[in-house]
């Protein structure tokens, strides 16, 4: 009679009893080789997970001698701001994780603290690393973003509208930040809203210049005044937009909606609702990014979708591509979501 379980873990007779096939068709699943087809591998796979399968590691033949993992590791490189990185770039990262894993590349990440001497630490180890390439998510300081470019050649910049480095060769994929404001602006001005509060991020930062512009040609567009005392500049932190935002209805600032990306949409929303104002029925509020969190605010956030997911994809994609000497520069539209806050 066979016998179902090891000492530690579920055997393959099991799984191959489960799934009606062999012990050896179980084995190779298993180990990702091409001989299963993926309608077997997939039935496999998951009566494995159903029921608990770990396999030994020192157990036969090693998983990574039918891995065909790449051999060199791809770089993903990131700036904290205000001691963290903004949930809109881990979402973008963990994409770029999950489907670098997916295409067999190891993945060393590295993250700067915003101070110079672990800038100079970083970029130290990241020069002498081997890497197949370099994806660099999210803004850089001028400067920094400079010495990044001259140290990986063929970098990838990914969220960031890039500077001009003419001695470099870099690729770009960003999103058009622009059209993401005149799609607020838009949709709100539909629901008849007239002063639309922008809560955006520092002055100097490339998304807050490119979202002010929208927002500017959005309200032209619409017929609305455009008054500047309805822009309000933060740090980006759902804290410091609460911040923000209570202060102005504490001076009385006179809005009907707001627009912001989605991590300080929570900080509008604690601003608002602290101080009796209902949403959307007094003012409604349109996020952007697309991030999960949306969903789980109540009301739900309208949002524009800056699709990292594709991002990613196409980032993935290029870096796979064999002729990576010539750059490539490629905004990505955003697009509405309509939700209970508008």
């Amino acid at each position: 009679m066979k016998r179902y379980y090891t000492k530690n873990n579920i055997s393959l007779d099991r799984i191959a009893a489960e799934c009606g096939v062999s012990q050896m068709t179980v084995s190779r699943a298993l180990r990702q080789l091409p001989s299963v087809s993926e309608r077997t591998r997939n039935r496999i796979f998951e009566t494995a997970a159903r029921l608990g399968y770990l396999p030994s590691l020192c157990a036969g033949r090693k998983a990574e001698q039918h891995e065909k993992f790449h051999s060199r590791p791809v770089q993903i490189i990131a700036r904290e701001v205000n001691g963290s990185i903004s949930r809109f770039h881990a979402e973008l990262m963990l994409e770029l994780i999950r489907l670098l894993a997916a295409h067999r590349y190891e993945c060393v990440v590295r993250v700067a603290d915003g101070s110079y001497r672990e800038f100079l630490r970083m970029l130290s180890r990241a020069g002498k690393t081997d890497a197949a390439a370099n994806l660099l998510v999210g803004a850089f300081p001028e400067k920094e973003l400079r010495s990044l470019l001259r140290t990986l050649p063929g970098a990838v910049l990914l969220d960031d509208p890039g500077r001009n480095v003419a001695e470099c060769v870099y690729s770009i994929f960003s999103f058009d930040n622009a059209q993401a404001a005149i799609l607020a602006v838009h949709h709100l001005a539909g629901r008849k809203r007239k002063r639309i509060l922008l809560v955006t991020g520092p002055e100097d930062h490339f998304f807050a210049r490119e979202v002010e512009s929208g927002w500017r040609s959005g309200l032209e567009a619409e017929g609305l005044q455009v008054d500047p005392a309805l822009i309000l500049h933060t740090d980006f932190t759902s804290k410091d937009a609460a911040e923000k935002v209570g202060k102005a209805l504490n001076e009385h600032l006179q809005f009907d909606a707001v627009f912001t990306n989605d991590e300080m949409a929570g900080g509008v929303y604690r601003a608002l609702l602290s101080r009796g104002f209902r949403i959307p029925e007094d003012v409604a509020v349109c996020g952007c990014d697309g991030l999960p969190v949306g969903e789980q605010l109540y009301p739900s956030l309208s949002t524009i979708i800056l699709d990292y997911k594709s991002l990613a994809a196409k980032a993935i994609e290029s870096i796979m591509t064999p002729d990576r000497a010539v750059a490539m520069h490629l905004r990505l539209l955003p697009s509405l979501r309509v939700r209970e806050s508008s």
